[in-house]
Order: structure tokens, then C-alpha cells, then sequence
């Protein structure tokens, strides 16, 4: 019975510290309750491309799930407004300021590139149907 309060205790107080987690200077991890938010394969694969100098990995991956072109159109104010420092941080480590967001076009083709405001463009979906010769 002792045993099994002693063990709720310690379930407890490492909760608590985990919850009261704070970062380092030097840590561009996301925080665990935070998960960033992508829309189009290029960008998980940019956000997976810059790992953190102490933790490595600096968050859990998940599938991308189809984003709708109006809550993409959000996405850069809700960086600001729904997110906290730590989250930005990180984020920027990916996207800097000087290039992102990037703005959509989409081609005739169904292709939609991102251009970056260097004006680099990258692709960022391909239509998986092909379009009709007139």
C-alpha cells in the first residue's frame, strides 16, 4: 500500500516538472503540446530538415492531413496570436522571417508552387489528376 503511494507521488511531482518545463536558449524544439502546423509536404520536410543542437529531433511526426486554402491563408497570423515564444522560435528555425510565409500560385496544370519572398519558388503540390488536351 506504501509502495503505491509512494509511486502516485512520483507520478505526480514528474507531471508537475514536466509541465512547468522550461527551454534553454540554445533548444528550437516544439513544445510537446504544440505540434507545428504544415500544409503542403515541403514544408514538414523543411521542418524536419533542422534539428535541435541539444534534444536532436524536435518534435514527433505526423502525417500532413489535406489543409484548406482559407485556414492556410491564417496560418502566418496564428503564428503570432495562438502560439508561444518557444513555438515561434522554433518555427523560425525552419522558415525565417526574411523568406516566409510564402505566398501560393497555382498554374493552370494544377500544380501549386510557394514563392518565397527571394522570389524562389518550390513546389509544393502536384494535381494527381492529369489534365485534359484540348
Amino acid at each position: 500500500m506504501r509502495t503505491r503511494t509512494l509511486a502516485a507521488r512520483i507520478e505526480r511531482a514528474e507531471q508537475t516538472a514536466k509541465a512547468e518545463h522550461r527551454f534553454s536558449a540554445e533548444c528550437i524544439c516544439f513544445p510537446e503540446n504544440e505540434p507545428p502546423f504544415f500544409a503542403f509536404e515541403i514544408e514538414l520536410e523543411r521542418l524536419t530538415r533542422v534539428t535541435c543542437p541539444i534534444h536532436g529531433q524536435r518534435f514527433k511526426p505526423y502525417y500532413r492531413i489535406y489543409v484548406a486554402r482559407w485556414l492556410r491563408l491564417k496560418q502566418p497570423h496564428h503564428l503570432w496570436t495562438h502560439h508561444t515564444e518557444q513555438y515561434r522560435k522554433a518555427w523560425f528555425a525552419s522558415f525565417p522571417p526574411d523568406l516566409w510565409p510564402a505566398e501560393e500560385e497555382e498554374t493552370g496544370d494544377g500544380r501549386t508552387f510557394l514563392r518565397l519572398k527571394d522570389g524562389t519558388k518550390l513546389l509544393a503540390l502536384e494535381s494527381a489528376r492529369p489534365r485534359k488536351q484540348p
